[in-house]
């Protein structure tokens, strides 16, 4: 069950996040700029590598070692997957994180599986990147990013709720509720014929990513996935960082 869970994990490409309370003042000029992190920084982050390592680990390492901050949608998507994606006979086990660090680069990955009957049901995973800039002297959340899909022969979500989730990885990139609101109802509609849905692919649901990086501005993306029977079961939410 272990290597077919981490099998599929390796499979997901993540698009997948969120808020940053501290940032230099010339980010306050920016659009959303809740949403992103920038601190000052003399020195790159070395070479480190934690291929397994707990919760309380992993925090540790980004707070004290490497000394960046902890985004939000890591709690926010623990709080999704217990609140809108199980249900009372469900729990989420203990997750999985890992880290690298290479230089002028600190990734981490947090992987949150949701059991049923003691067997994988939904995983989520948070990709966060840090980047330092030694010309700035400057370390940033460069980007965050949610995936999650169902698991096994059950493709529907637990609660058969697959547009609520789309609108809550929306709400927690801090999407406007209106623009969410309505690329989801166009989403629905352009895919709600199943001849019309692609095979083994993603779709995008809301993304200004190209303006964004023309822009030098914040990029918020919402993306549904769909497995080779055209069924949906993957979600995606990112948000990238493109600003000066």
């Amino acid at each position: 069950m272990k290597k077919s869970i981490l099998c599929v994990v390796s499979l997901i490409t993540c698009v997948v996040s969120i808020s940053g309370c501290f940032f230099k003042k010339e980010a306050a000029k920016v659009e959303h700029q809740q949403l992103i992190w920038h601190d000052s920084r003399e020195k790159p982050f070395g070479t480190f590598d934690y291929p397994k390592i707990t919760e309380k680990e992993a925090f540790d390492l980004l707070k004290t070692k490497f000394d960046v901050k902890v985004p939000s949608l890591i709690f926010k998507v623990k709080e999704m997957l217990i609140e809108d994606v199980g249900t009372k006979t469900m729990q989420i086990d203990e997750p999985e994180y890992t880290m690298y660090a290479s230089g002028d680069e600190l990734k981490m990955r947090a992987y949150y599986p949701l059991d049923e009957d003691n067997e994988l049901r939904v995983f989520a995973l948070v990709d966060l990147k840090y980047s330092f800039n030694k010309e700035k002297k400057e370390v940033r959340l460069t980007s965050q990013k949610l995936s999650m899909t169902t698991y096994g022969d059950k493709v529907t979500y637990p609660k058969d709720n697959f547009t609520e989730l789309l609108a809550k990885s929306a709400e927690i990139i801090e999407l406007p509720k209106k623009q969410s609101d309505t690329a989801i109802q166009h989403f629905n509609a352009d895919y709600n014929e199943l001849d019309k849905r692609p095979v083994s692919s993603k779709a995008i649901v809301y993304s200004n990513d190209k303006e964004a990086a023309e822009k030098k501005q914040v990029s918020q993306a919402i993306l549904g996935g769909f497995d080779s029977k055209q069924e949906l079961k993957e979600i995606y939410a990112t948000i990238v960082d493109y600003t000066d």
